[in-house]
């Protein structure tokens, strides 16, 4: 066991995940990136709101696409000549969507037919879109482990994610977290630095402006380890970045 301390540390990479309503601005959020060391790994449907920009874009069409996409970014990994800092996830909602499809249509099938003796591929009274508890639990295993392997890759890391209303079964609370499902939404936080809930107001003037909240205030998960962010930041990730790395709280 090798002895350490924390004085001094410097930062290595940033987790960070965003999440919100949809068409809040997520993914335009990600244009605040450096084009030159940043790559766009897209689960979602489509990149519209990055269609100015100039990002190596990497499409996640299926489960297995998650393994692959793990395998390339385990060394540094070169967009041309620069070494890529960046590696933007949008979104883990979609890797969720992704995880039940290969649970239901690929993976129960296949166990079925193993304790049937390939006289069944489904659940009796289980129609073949639902999720069974043993495929919810199925689900909950390969989520975290897939958030933890993406997460200590050599790269920082960015998620979008869509928010949804959760409820702690233990004390009845309503909370606005990732909209993953079962236990997933509420576990998956503890592996980011940064949790941000991206929310829509109005400014002096009666304008729509976009912030990111980085506290937790009991309603909303979110949370900022560096310490050093407002409650309310710009959504730049520019400036987040900077932000941590340079270590000082109040840093503009």
């Amino acid at each position: 066991m090798k002895k350490t301390t924390t004085k001094g540390k410097e930062v290595t990479y940033i987790r960070a995940l965003v999440h919100g309503e949809s068409g809040v601005g997520k993914t335009t959020s990600l244009a605040t990136l450096p084009e030159d060391r940043t790559i766009i790994a897209a689960a979602e449907r489509g990149l519209l709101p990055l269609r100015q920009k100039n990002f190596e874009v990497h499409v996640i069409e299926a489960w297995d696409d998650v393994a692959q996409l793990w395998k390339m970014f385990r060394e540094p990994y070169r967009i041309g000549e620069v070494t890529a800092s960046v590696l933007a996830i949008d979104s883990l909602s979609e890797l969720g969507e992704l995880c039940k499809k290969q649970i239901v249509t690929i993976d129960r099938k296949k166990l079925m037919k193993e304790r049937t003796d390939d006289k069944s591929e489904k659940p009796k009274g289980i129609y073949d879109d639902q999720m069974t508890m043993e495929d919810w639990g199925l689900y909950r295993t390969r989520m975290m482990n897939m958030i933890s392997a993406l997460c200590h890759l050599p790269i920082n890391i960015i998620f979008t994610c869509l928010s949804a209303w959760t409820e702690d079964k233990k004390t009845g609370e309503l909370h606005i977290a990732p909209g993953l499902g079962g236990k997933s939404a509420t576990e998956c936080p503890a592996f980011f630095d940064e949790v941000f809930y991206m929310r829509s107001s109005k400014d002096d003037e009666g304008k729509s402006v976009r912030m990111w909240q980085t506290f937790n205030d009991v309603q909303v998960i979110a949370k900022d380890a560096s310490g050093v962010l407002e409650q309310y930041e710009k959504t730049d990730w520019t400036h987040i970045f900077k932000r941590i790395l340079n270590g000082k709280a109040g840093t503009k």
